[in-house]
């Protein structure tokens, strides 16, 4: 633990995990206090075995995010995550719904109502992860369903539009930039049934995420017909950043890190904040009910919660992080996040993603846009 991240640890411990702790600490021999509590959460962990199982995006396992986890493996060595991949929650579930057994996996915040309500996950116990206490209020209430803590916040960002300031003039800061049909040809959209709650937005539809039949129509209908503009429906960032960087995608649906990316590679790019605002999401790590390693995955969200691995995220990637002690070193970055905003993800700043009551008959509304 960094100095400082395990103050109030002892007090945030409910009685039910002291006693086990205790039990745990006293049968071992060993010492009280933060140092043999932190050692008796290390003896329950060993006894779990097995590599940890963790469904996740590209990016955040061994392909280049082992920033984020190196503690838990320093203290794991044995059981090392093993990690699958997902392109977004969809298909996290229909992989968990086809056999795989991930310990914990990361979908974003508009599914944990879904989730908590789906009997596929378990609430965390918060009082096992000593970096908790750092997290973001806000983003950790929004984790919660029905009084308990389904969701534990970490990553977040924004979805909004990349889009090549020597190439592309946009009429206004607005979605509408995704529509135009002056860029026929050189537009990138995300391929997920968000892209009708962008499109309700754009069409200033009341609540885009609960729409009904006949907006839902309409933004189907929008949809419809500007794909004729787009010339990639994108499920792999490395796919999006191909195609931008070799000029084939001008403008795109994307995200803080695709912005990143793009200026490493010397392009003039602006991240639009679009007039109808952009859509805000939280990374929510959650907890497999069943697992056989749960105290291993509470050990490997602690490692991901940590001031260290948050400042990493934000430097690297260009994303915030829910640790509010962490801060990037570039004041660009800290001003385009609102990073010293506690609420910069939802009103007036941005629409946080939320649930969609008729996610199934959105999700049908989508594959018939992208077969059309």
């Amino acid at each position: 633990m960094i100095e400082g991240e395990e103050q109030g640890f002892e007090r945030r411990l409910d009685r039910q995990s002291l006693l086990k702790l205790a039990a745990v600490a006293g049968s071992a021999g060993v010492v009280g206090g933060r140092t043999g509590i932190a050692n008796a959460m290390r003896a329950i962990s060993s006894a779990e075995t097995g590599r940890l199982q963790v469904l996740d995006w590209a990016g955040y396992g061994n392909d280049g995010g082992q920033a984020m986890f190196a503690q838990y493996v320093k203290q794991h060595a044995a059981n090392k995550p093993q990690f699958t991949y997902m392109t977004n929650e969809s298909d996290a579930l229909a992989k968990i719904h086809a056999g795989l057994k991930p310990d914990l996996f990361r979908p974003y915040v508009g599914w944990v109502k879904y989730f908590a309500t789906s009997g596929l996950v378990q609430p965390w116990d918060t009082s096992l992860i000593a970096n908790f206490t750092h997290l973001n209020p806000f983003m950790v209430k929004a984790g919660q369903y029905d009084g308990q803590q389904y969701g534990i916040p970490d990553d977040w960002g924004f979805d909004a539009i990349l889009y090549r300031t020597d190439k592309v003039t946009p009429k206004a800061k607005s979605w509408d930039l995704l529509f135009d049909d002056r860029y026929k040809g050189k537009i990138a959209w995300f391929d997920d049934l968000n892209m009708l709650t962008v499109a309700g937005l754009y069409l200033g539809f009341k609540d885009p995420w609960n729409q009904s039949d006949a907006e839902l129509q309409k933004s189907q209908q929008l949809l419809m017909a500007k794909k004729k503009n787009v010339r990639l429906i994108w499920s792999s960032e490395t796919n999006l950043w191909e195609a931008f960087g070799s000029g084939d995608v001008w403008i795109a649906y994307a995200w803080p890190n695709d912005w990143v990316q793009m200026k490493k590679k010397g392009l003039k790019v602006v991240y639009m904040r679009p007039k109808e605002k952009p859509v805000a999401w939280v990374g929510m790590f959650m907890l497999l009910r069943g697992t056989p390693r749960p105290h291993l995955a509470h050990n490997y969200v602690n490692a991901w919660s940590s001031t260290k691995s948050a400042k990493w995220l934000e430097d690297n990637y260009g994303y915030g992080h829910a640790n509010t002690v962490a801060r990037p070193a570039s004041s660009d970055l800290l001003h385009a996040l609102q990073l010293t905003n506690p609420k910069a993800v939802t009103e007036p700043s941005a629409h946080l993603d939320r649930d969609i009551p008729r996610r199934a008959l959105y999700a049908r509304y989508w594959e018939k846009v992208k077969a059309s």
